[in-house]
């Protein structure tokens, strides 16, 4: 199973967390993390955690080796600063910037069922058709 950590300023990685699930249901291996009160370092530290985590022990497949995906809410900032620090060239890892809901909800909807490199191509698409001029100029 591909997992996912939402980091973002503040709260925004929580709330789109808890509305994917409100729509969707619980999913599993979808995590938030903020960079409220932490350095730098405790932020690649905590990443570098989780990269590690065996989430589900009952899972045969479950594999810290396996697929991870790291979005971002903002490129430059230190979530993406640490985010590449801890991750380096890891080809297990894909990080992506402008994390939205229809992100989310993309991922949990195709994650288990097409490989890595196209979940990580349909994410960033899903992400760029979301954003759209609704009305006005």
């Amino acid at each position: 199973m591909v997992r996912a950590l939402v980091i973002t300023h503040g709260g925004i990685g929580q709330e789109l967390v808890r509305v994917t699930e409100m729509i969707l249901g619980p999913v599993p291996g979808l995590t938030a993390m903020s960079n409220s009160g932490k350095s730098a370092a405790d932020i690649t530290a905590q990443i570098k955690e989780w990269q590690v985590e065996v989430p589900e022990a009952d899972d045969p497949d479950a594999s810290a080796r396996a697929p991870k995906l790291i979005l971002l809410d903002d490129y430059g900032g230190s979530c993406a600063t640490s985010a590449q620090l801890a991750c380096g060239q890891d080809p297990d890892t894909a990080i992506i910037s402008g994390v939205n809901l229809a992100m989310l909800m993309g991922f949990v909807t195709w994650r288990d069922s097409v490989d890595f490199e196209e979940l990580v191509a349909k994410v960033v698409q899903k992400g760029r058709e979301a954003i759209i001029l609704v009305g006005g100029h």
